[in-house]
């Protein structure tokens, strides 16, 4: 008899649901296996879920929580969420919060934001953090109780992405007479500083280099490109097909973000063979190896770093990306996920506060 198969999964309810943009959550919920059950879904939807299953621990898992008060200006929205926070554990549920990010990308709501965390920290049963560098950081921001935190690598990308030909990527991309191509994926947003990128750029390329940019423009963002042969704005939603063509014609990666708590974006261009130039944030610090994986620079080198990276061969930056696509294979998708299965099933477990918990 197969005992896994008359199991009742445990349900995750998990939010935002930001899966048709970006495969993370797909991925780690697809791996967990058959003994948890993730759905989207609000903490009004967790909350129903527990009361109907009294004496059953049941989880909710929180990723971006700046999506709790997104479209919102009621200062009453993150009162109310930690209210049913505190109602869904009261009725004997667990709380998993994922801190991607420190603060909003777009920098609005910041008492809202700051009010959540606080709440947060004092009211989730696991504070999860993709790296050691991340939890240092948090921690000069936060008050993280430590019995708390659990350390969970975010996991690589394969098999989410399509991988393409450098050669082929770049004679559909119209890309065949390039000398170095140089990517910068992802939303356009202030906190990348994408116009000192442009600029920056513009005063170190050759005639023959390219700068991609690409992906959607944040909302009462002003960016325009100036008229220039060397600079390509891709603007919109980038499909897995375009995100993997636009890697595969890059001689790598740039993300000069001012702040980066984990980037999915370096393990992205790892993932798909590609090295990253970026500015010393924990999120790259986790990801990139300098000088074997890509280079990170100090605050305010931006300049000199692009410089340096675009007068070095397409070789030398290939050899980076093999080795950037080997430490990416370490974050295995189904290792990554048994560690998740030992969290989660610690807090379900009925001796779990007398284990260590929180």
């Amino acid at each position: 008899m197969n005992d896994a198969a008359n199991v009742t999964p445990v349900p995750v309810t998990f939010f935002p649901d930001y899966r048709a943009t970006n495969p993370y959550q797909t991925l780690l919920y697809e791996n967990l296996g058959p003994a948890f059950k993730a759905e989207p879904g609000t903490i009004e939807d967790a909350l129903a879920l527990q009361i109907a299953s009294p004496g059953k621990p049941l989880l909710f898992h929180l990723h971006w929580e700046h999506a709790v008060f997104t479209g919102s200006g009621e200062p009453q929205v993150v009162d109310r969420f930690l209210d049913d926070i505190s109602r869904f554990r009261s009725a004997g549920g667990k709380v998993i919060w994922s801190i991607h990010n420190l603060r909003p990308h777009d920098g609005h709501k910041s008492n809202a934001n700051d009010d959540l965390q606080s709440g947060l920290s004092k009211m989730a049963d696991v504070l999860h953090l993709h790296s050691l560098p991340a939890v240092a950081a948090a921690r000069d921001e936060l008050d993280l109780p430590e019995r708390k935190i659990r350390v969970i690598s975010h996991h690589n990308y394969e098999g989410a992405y399509p991988v393409f030909p450098r050669k082929a990527a770049r004679a559909e991309l119209g890309l065949s007479g390039a000398r170095m191509v140089v990517l910068c994926p992802g939303r356009v947003a202030p906190y990348k500083q994408p116009h000192e990128l442009v600029s920056e750029f513009l005063k170190a390329a050759s005639p023959e280099d390219r700068l991609i940019i690409a992906g959607e423009t944040a909302r009462n963002f002003d960016f325009n490109l100036p008229s220039d042969a060397r600079l390509i704005h891709r603007e919109g939603f980038a499909t897995p097909e375009e995100v993997g063509r636009l890697h595969a014609a890059a001689d790598f990666v740039v993300l000069p973000y001012r702040a980066s708590l984990t980037s999915g974006s370096a393990i992205l261009a790892a993932t798909l063979g590609r090295a990253v130039i970026g500015q010393d944030t924990p999120g790259l610090r986790d990801v990139v190896a300098p000088p074997s994986t890509g280079i990170i620079y100090q605050n305010g080198g931006l300049a000199d770093a692009l410089h340096n990276a675009l007068d070095e061969e397409a070789e030398t930056w290939a050899e980076r990306g093999k080795a950037a696509a080997g430490l990416a294979r370490a974050r295995n998708q189904l290792a990554i996920a048994a560690t998740w299965r030992d969290v989660m099933n610690s807090l379900v477990r009925k001796d779990y506060s007398r284990l260590g918990g929180p």
